[in-house]
């Protein structure tokens, strides 16, 4: 999909900036690429063999074998449909995946993937890659049946259907990509697949993680036997990861194909006394901060049985964290706030931003001071924490004034939302405080980490 930019945008938004990745909490994780394409066959192939573009129809379609070299393809007229077979079998677990627009140049192609079974019906379909990093698709499912299957390979404005001439749909010589298809190879240590043990932490399958000097990346997927089924997963947080996440690919027809949204991922400690986090993660991705030491991720049906209840997730384990408030003993007051160093955007120097993660104990308040230099320039705060994992309900983060007295703008995070305080205008340049406080405590998740992004800038345009 087309991205659209503004500096509010990527605050929020997975997979942009520079080495690391804003989060929507208000926090940084390592940009570690979770991309699967470069997974399969080889993709930098010299000789990557051009398919011809004679395949618009499932009656036409070109044959690809899973694990064969990428197949090359282009979306060469405006409108142009790229259908592909091959042959399957039930269980297993694919990946199809293009590699075209690496560098996400909006004048260069926007694939969207859509898998048909052999009644040509569509089961599973991807825009985009999940997180997003480009408009590069990468659709990871279970196939359900033996059989043929079908690939369309199209433009994204074709596919969106919405576009208004003359910029629909496009399509050019030059709108060449790879695509590639294979099966998952779980002897590789990053690729991790249930093995239904049981449902408890001593039987906990342990997951593998392919090292990188941004943040350390796993797949994991299973499926559940009935709706009672809990799966569990062991990890280890090492010496200089920080963190822990766990996203779920986007499930139905219009995502993996499975027919199941699992009701919760609990992160557990290795013993299984303590929560330390939970979510719903067909809502939001799980990240809580961990020190060193082993966890157990818990992933529960808790729905109705479907005849495709399968999941993929992606976990990083991050090498990033928010600053941690270092004066929580004396930060309760206004007047010995903990001060934020705001430093200047990268891309837009004239932008300035900072982040703090903040612990919520109970009846604890906490105050970060900040500076606004130009009384043009506007606040935008974002906070997470209850989204994330954390058992910190009724998150409030309020922009006041030097003495914390005067209320400038106020926000709750809640249950289905995170916190954003946007583009606040402020009366004059000075100092401005961040105070945050909590309703109350999740009665059994003990986490109660904040973390928060404050931007100083002019008005996005």
């Amino acid at each position: 999909m087309r991205k659209l930019t503004s500096l509010v945008a990527c605050l929020l938004a997975v997979g942009c900036g520079d080495d690391d990745r804003p989060l929507e909490d208000g926090g940084f994780d390592a940009g570690a690429d979770t991309s699967m394409a470069d997974s399969g066959p080889d993709t930098n192939m010299p000789d990557v063999p051009m398919m011809g573009d004679d395949n618009d129809s499932f009656g036409t379609a070109d044959t690809i074998e899973l694990g064969a070299e990428p197949t090359m393809g282009a979306v060469a007229v405006p409108g142009d449909l790229d259908y592909y077979t091959f042959e399957g079998t039930a269980g297993q677990w694919v990946v199809l995946a293009t590699t075209a627009n690496e560098e996400d140049d909006p004048e260069m192609v926007d694939t969207v993937v859509t898998l048909y079974d052999s009644s040509m019906t569509k089961i599973a379909e991807n825009d985009d890659s999940f997180p997003r990093f480009n408009t590069d698709s990468e659709l990871i499912t279970r196939l359900p049946a033996d059989g043929t299957y079908y690939v369309l390979v199209q433009e994204w404005s074709t596919w969106d259907g919405a576009m208004p001439a003359p910029d629909a749909p496009e399509g050019m010589g030059s709108f060449t990509y790879e695509l590639t298809a294979f099966e998952l190879p779980f002897t590789a240590e990053q690729f991790n697949e249930d093995a239904e043990t049981g449902d408890d932490v001593a039987s906990a399958t342990a997951l593998g993680y392919i090292l990188d000097a941004n943040g350390d990346f796993a797949l994991v997927v299973g499926d559940f036997r009935d709706e009672s089924d809990v799966d569990a997963f062991s990890f280890t947080i090492p010496t200089g990861r920080v963190s822990a996440s766990f996203e779920l690919m986007p499930v139905g027809a219009d995502g993996n194909g499975s027919t199941v949204r699992p009701a919760s991922i609990t992160i557990v400690s290795e013993d299984g006394s303590e929560i330390i986090a939970r979510v719903d993660p067909s809502e939001f991705e799980i990240n809580p901060p961990l020190p060193e030491g082993r966890y157990i991720a818990l992933v529960e049906h808790g729905g109705t049985a479907g005849a495709q209840d399968f999941y993929v997730f992606k976990s990083i384990r991050s090498t990033v964290e928010n600053p941690p408030e270092t004066m929580d003993a004396t930060n309760g007051v206004a007047l010995t706030a903990e001060p934020l160093t705001l430093e200047a955007v990268e891309d837009s120097p004239a932008t300035d931003r900072a982040f703090i993660g903040a612990t919520l104990g109970d009846g604890d308040t906490d105050f970060f001071s900040f500076e606004v230099t130009d009384a043009t320039e506007v606040v935008s705060i974002f906070c997470g924490s209850l989204t994330a994992g954390s058992g910190v309900v009724g998150l409030e983060a309020a922009l006041t004034d030097s003495t914390g007295v005067t209320v400038i703008a106020m926000e709750t995070e809640t249950a289905a939302d995170g916190l954003a305080i946007e583009e606040q205008t402020v009366p004059s340049a000075g100092t401005y405080l961040l105070r945050l406080t909590k309703a109350s405590q999740d009665a059994e998740v003990t986490g109660n980490w904040v973390r928060c992004g404050v931007l100083v800038g002019p008005p996005a345009e």
